[in-house]
C-alpha cells in the first residue's frame, strides 16, 4: 500500500515540474525584463530622500531648520520624561506638549532639558512622565534638544 502511495506522488511531482519546465509561454527574457526595471539605490538616492522628507516635515511646520540639523548632526540618546504639560496647540494630528526630560550621556552622566515638541496624537502616551524617548543633542550646546517620538 505505502508503495503504491509514493509512486503515486512521484508520478504526481514528476507531471507537474515536467508541464512546469516544458510550458510553452515559458520565456527568459520575461523574467530578465521585469529585472531591467529594478536598481539598488546608491547613497546619493537615500541622502537625497532623506533631504526630501526634511524638507516636508519643515514645510508642515512639524520640525524647524534647527530641528533637523540636530537630528542629522546631533547626538542620539535616550530621555527620561520627568514632566508633559499640553499647550494646547495641534498642527497635521500632532499635538504640542512641553516636555522636562533627563537626556542621558553616552559616555555616562545625565542632563536635564525643556522641549516643547509636536507629538503624534496616537503617541501621547508615550511622554508621560517615567516613559523613556530618543532624543537627540548638540554636545557643544545641551540646550539645543529634539525629541523623536513615532507615530503609533
Amino acid at each position: 500500500m505505502f508503495t503504491a502511495v509514493l509512486y503515486a506522488f512521484l508520478f504526481t511531482l514528476f507531471i507537474a515540474t515536467a508541464s512546469t519546465l516544458l510550458h510553452p509561454t515559458r520565456t527568459e527574457s520575461a523574467s530578465t525584463a521585469d529585472e531591467a526595471g529594478e536598481r539598488l539605490a546608491t547613497a546619493e538616492d537615500i541622502l537625497a530622500a532623506c533631504m526630501d522628507f526634511d524638507r516636508m516635515l519643515v514645510s508642515k511646520g512639524l520640525l524647524t531648520g534647527e530641528h533637523v540639523k540636530v537630528i542629522r548632526l546631533g547626538t542620539k540618546s535616550h530621555a527620561v520624561v520627568t514632566g508633559m504639560r499640553p499647550t494646547g496647540t495641534a498642527r497635521e494630528d500632532h499635538r504640542e506638549v512641553e516636555l522636562d526630560v533627563m537626556v542621558k550621556r553616552p559616555e555616562g552622566g545625565q542632563f536635564p532639558a525643556h522641549e516643547r515638541a509636536l507629538i503624534p496624537a496616537s503617541s501621547l502616551t508615550k511622554v508621560l512622565p517615567g516613559s523613556v524617548i530618543d532624543t537627540y543633542y548638540r554636545t557643544d550646546d545641551e540646550s539645543a534638544v529634539v525629541v523623536c517620538v513615532p507615530p503609533g
